[in-house]
């Protein structure tokens, strides 16, 4: 982005001066058309939808933006941040309201899109050792699938699903986690977004989680990994900045990709 220093976040590019958010999503589309990609993710700010309504105009703005370059929106990653930075939980029945709120208001922009996926991940763990203790057990669950069954009921009226996405230190990462959730929600209304990199970090094996829930599979991330994070990682906001490090670039990590293979073949994948 012509920074001096290479490693800078984007927040502080925005803030320096010279990156608009024109020049930003230019220069990201223009990228991606570049190197031959046929759509993108929409994540967390700057590349979220509301940045894009208020660099579009609109979401037909942001819509007829995409359709000159040959573009799709492949899917919506709905950011666990509110507009204030504060953290929103499915499960925190208090946090409901503000949830369906932007599921709402982002199913209807992903609609004029012509994207049908919304992509949510579930909160954080805690260390073993954390006092209180938070159990990952069917009485969370329970609290985290009603506010997604009553989100996804709102987004269903614009054609739009989600899918619950594994983060490798949520709740949501393990064969059992992805057994429990599914057991729950509806599968009219929530679906799966298998990350390979997350299950495998997690000590999860992907493949096999896939090949279990194969009717349920709307999207999937292809990323890598190094292998599984230690067991006694601490878990903690900053885990988010330390995670990358089990990260690889696809081929150079451990995900078996001949394996991955097989059942999206078998379901027929084209995402």
């Amino acid at each position: 982005w012509g920074h001096a220093d290479p490693d800078v976040d984007l927040a502080t590019i925005f803030s320096w001066g010279t990156v608009t958010p024109e020049y930003f999503w230019d220069r990201m589309l223009s990228s991606v058309v570049e190197v031959g990609l046929d759509g993108i993710e929409l994540t967390f700010p700057p590349g979220d939808f509301r940045n894009a309504l208020r660099t579009f105009g609109s979401a037909e703005g942001f819509a007829s933006e995409m359709r000159s370059r040959n573009l799709e929106v492949a899917s919506g990653y709905l950011s666990n941040r509110s507009a204030d930075g504060n953290i929103l939980d499915w499960e925190n029945p208090g946090h409901h309201t503000e949830l369906i709120e932007v599921t709402a208001e982002y199913a209807q922009f992903l609609a004029i899109a012509g994207c049908d996926t919304i992509v949510v991940s579930l909160m954080l763990r805690k260390n073993s050792e954390s006092d209180p203790p938070l159990f990952a057990d069917l009485r969370l669950a329970e609290a985290a699938c009603e506010g997604l069954h009553r989100a996804a009921a709102i987004a269903s009226q614009f054609g739009v699903t989600l899918a619950l996405h594994p983060e490798a230190f949520t709740v949501f990462r393990t064969a059992r986690d992805v057994d429990l959730y599914m057991t729950l929600l509806d599968p009219t209304y929530v679906n799966l977004c298998p990350d390979t990199a997350q299950f495998t970090v997690a000590g999860s094996d992907p493949v096999a989680i896939c090949q279990r829930h194969r009717d349920r599979v709307v999207l999937t991330h292809w990323k890598d990994a190094v292998g599984a994070a230690p067991k006694d990682v601490r878990i903690d906001d900053t885990i988010w900045d330390r995670h990358i490090r089990w990260f690889a670039p696809v081929g150079r990590g451990v995900v078996d990709w001949p394996a991955w293979m097989r059942p999206m073949r078998n379901i027929h994948y084209t995402g």
